[in-house]
C-alpha cells in the first residue's frame, strides 16, 4: 500500500501504523464491531444488595431456624481449630442459593464444611423488589471450635448484611463465671430463694441432740439452663446439716440463667442457710410449712421474643397474619355497620405456650360497642404458634391495632394490606393512558405540556368512580383527563388484613401531551 503513496507522506503513514493509529477508513470499521459484539451479548442479571431491596432474602423455615442452623456446635474438620468463617451467596429469585464463595476463611476443611452446609440448604424465599422477586446476596457465618469451648457468633442483620460489614466473634470457654452483666434469678427473686429453702430444710437429728445452731454456706453453679448443678459447701456446721443443705440446693427449682455480652452462660451462686432450733423446721416445737408457691418461667410474659407468635400455616410477618385473624373473626357493630361511627381500637393480649390467646383489654377505646367486639373477635382466634425465647414457648403480649371501618368507607392507598390494580398491571395502565388519550389542540396552539392529576376510588367491586382534577392544567386538558379516568374498565379491588375487598382512594397523573416514558403512577 506505500508503494502507492507519494514519497512524501510515506514516512508520516509508516510512523501512524507503528503506534498503533489507523486510517480513518478502518477506524470507523472497530466502533462498528464492538457495537455488534454488544448487542449480541447478553445482559448479565442484576444482583441486588439486601438494602436495595423492599424485602431482603430470607430462610425458608425463618430467622429463627436459621439462627439454630447456623449456631449449632460445628466441631472443627483439621485440628483444634478455632473460629468463624463467612459465606457469601446469591439467592436468585427461583430460591436457589448460588455464586458461593468463602468471604472470611478460617482453614481449608472448615471452609470446606461451611460451603457444604450452605449448598446443603433448602431454596430460601428470594428477595423482591417492586412486588417482583429478584436476585440478592446474602451473607451466612459458620462457628467452628475445638472440643470444649464454645465460638458464639453474631450474624450480620437487617440492612447491613453484606460483604464488609463487621462480623463480631467471640471466643468463650466453657467455664463458670463468678459475676456477669445479668446474675442469674430464681423464680421470684432472692426473697423468695430464702424461703424456698427454708422451708425445704428438716434439722438433723443428730444436729438437734447436739443442740448444733449456725449458718451454712453453699456454692452451686447455674448453668445456661437455669438448672442447678455441682452444689458444695464452702462453709459448713456438720452433724448432718451439711449433707441436708447439698438435698434442698439439689432439688431447687429452674432458674432465668445468667447473661454476658447478650448469651446465657454458667454462674456461680453462693447462699447462706441459716439453721435455728427457734425456727428451722424438724426441730422440737417448730412446724414444717409449706413451700412457697414458686413462679413457673412460662408464666413471665414476655413482649419480644426470638420468635414471635403467629398463625399457624402463615407465611410472611406474624404480626400481618394475627392482624389478618383478627378481621375474620371481627364482627362490626350496628354503627359501624350504617357509617355513624368508625375509626381503630387498640387491644393487648397474652398469647400462651398453650397457644391460647388470654388477658384480653382495649388500651385505646373507640365506642363501647366497638371495644366489645374488639375483644370478641381476641376471644375468636384460632389457636395460635406460641413465642419462643431460647428454644422454649413462653408468654408474649402483643398490642394490635383492630381497624372497623363501614363498608362504605375509603381507605387510603397505604391502609391496605393487597392494593388495587388496573387490569393487567401498572405497564397495561400506561399503555392505556398513552393510547385512549385524545390530545386536546389547545397544547398545539399554546405550545403548552405539563401533566393533569386525577384523584379517584376503586370501589370494593372494582368500578372507578368519584373522579376529581386535584392538579389542573388547562380546562380541556383537564377535562380529557376526567373522561380517561372515569372510562377505564374495573379494577381488581384492594383488599384489607382479612382479603376482603374494600374502596381504596387512588391517583395518577395524565401526561399532556402523552409521552413514551411511563407516567407515574401511585
Amino acid at each position: 500500500m506505500l508503494s502507492i503513496l507519494p514519497f512524501s507522506i510515506r514516512p508520516l503513514l509508516a510512523l501512524c501504523l507503528a503506534a498503533g493509529l489507523a486510517t480513518p477508513a478502518l477506524a470507523q470499521k472497530k466502533p462498528a464491531s464492538k457495537a455488534l459484539a454488544a448487542k449480541v451479548a447478553p445482559a448479565k442479571p442484576r444482583v441486588f444488595e439486601p438494602y436495595e431491596v423492599q424485602t431482603p432474602p430470607e430462610y425458608a423455615e425463618g430467622q429463627y431456624a436459621l439462627q439454630q442452623y447456623l449456631r449449632r456446635p460445628t466441631p472443627a474438620t483439621d485440628g483444634p481449630v478455632r473460629g468463624i468463617v463467612q459465606v457469601s451467596a446469591v439467592v436468585q429469585p427461583d430460591g436457589r442459593l448460588t455464586d458461593v464463595f468463602v468471604v472470611r476463611g478460617l482453614s481449608a476443611g472448615c471452609n470446606a464444611e461451611a460451603l457444604r452446609l450452605v449448598k446443603a440448604m433448602p431454596r430460601w424465599r428470594p428477595a423482591r423488589s417492586n412486588n417482583q422477586p429478584v436476585a440478592a446476596r446474602t451473607s451466612l457465618v459458620f462457628g467452628f471450635e475445638p472440643a470444649g469451648a464454645t465460638v458464639t457468633v453474631r450474624q450480620p442483620g437487617g440492612d447491613l448484611v453484606g460483604l464488609g460489614q463487621p462480623v463480631v466473634e467471640e471466643v468463650v470457654e466453657n467455664k463458670a463465671y463468678m459475676y456477669v452483666e445479668q446474675m442469674p434469678v430464681f423464680p421470684g427473686g432472692q426473697e423468695r430463694l430464702i424461703q424456698y429453702i427454708q422451708a425445704s430444710l428438716r434439722y438433723p437429728a443428730e444436729a438437734v441432740a447436739n443442740k448444733v445452731e449456725d449458718k451454712v454456706f453453699v456454692k452451686f453453679i447455674v448453668g445456661p439452663d437455669g438448672k442447678v448443678v455441682k452444689p458444695e459447701i464452702v462453709k459448713g456446721i456438720g452433724a448432718g446439716c451439711d449433707e441436708e443443705v447439698l438435698r434442698v440446693v439439689r432439688d431447687l427449682p429452674v432458674w432465668e440463667p445468667g447473661k454476658q455480652n447478650g448469651r446465657q452462660v454458667s454462674v456461680y451462686y453462693t447462699v447462706p442457710v441459716n439453721f435455728s432450733l427457734q425456727t428451722t423446721p424438724g426441730a422440737p416445737g417448730v412446724t414444717t410449712p409449706p413451700l412457697p408457691p414458686v413462679p413457673k418461667p412460662e408464666e413471665k410474659v414476655y413482649t419480644y421474643v426470638e420468635q414471635m407468635p403467629t398463625v399457624r400455616g402463615a407465611v410472611g410477618p406474624s404480626t400481618a397474619a394475627i392482624s389478618a385473624a383478627l378481621q375474620t373473626a371481627l364482627q362490626l357493630p350496628a354503627d359501624v355497620v350504617s357509617g355513624r361511627s368508625g375509626g381503630t381500637v387498640y387491644v393487648s393480649f397474652v398469647v400462651r405456650p398453650d397457644s391460647s390467646a388470654t388477658d384480653a383489654k382495649v388500651v385505646r377505646s373507640l365506642c363501647s360497642a366497638c371495644d366489645e367486639a374488639a375483644l370478641a373477635a381476641v376471644r375468636g382466634l384460632p389457636k395460635l404458634v406460641p413465642g419462643k425465647q431460647n428454644g422454649r414457648p413462653v408468654s408474649v403480649q402483643l398490642t394490635m391495632p383492630v381497624p372497623m371501618y363501614g363498608p362504605g368507607h375509603v381507605f387510603e392507598a397505604n391502609q391496605v394490606a393487597t392494593a388495587a390494580r388496573f387490569p393487567g398491571n401498572d405497564d397495561a395502565l400506561r399503555q392505556y393512558l398513552t393510547d385512549a388519550l385524545r390530545t386536546p389542540k389547545v397544547l398545539k396552539q399554546e405550545n403548552l405540556q405539563g401533566a393533569v392529576e386525577v384523584r379517584f376510588v376503586v370501589q370494593a367491586d372494582g368500578k372507578v368512580g368519584a373522579a376529581e382534577v386535584s392538579r389542573p392544567l388547562c380546562r380541556s386538558c383537564d377535562e380529557e383527563a376526567l373522561r380517561l379516568v372515569r372510562a377505564m374498565p374495573r379494577w381488581t379491588p384492594a383488599r384489607n388484613a382479612a382479603d376482603q375487598p374494600v374502596a381504596v382512594r387512588q391517583r395518577v397523573l395524565v401526561q399532556m401531551p402523552a409521552r413514551t416514558v411511563p407516567n407515574r403512577i401511585d
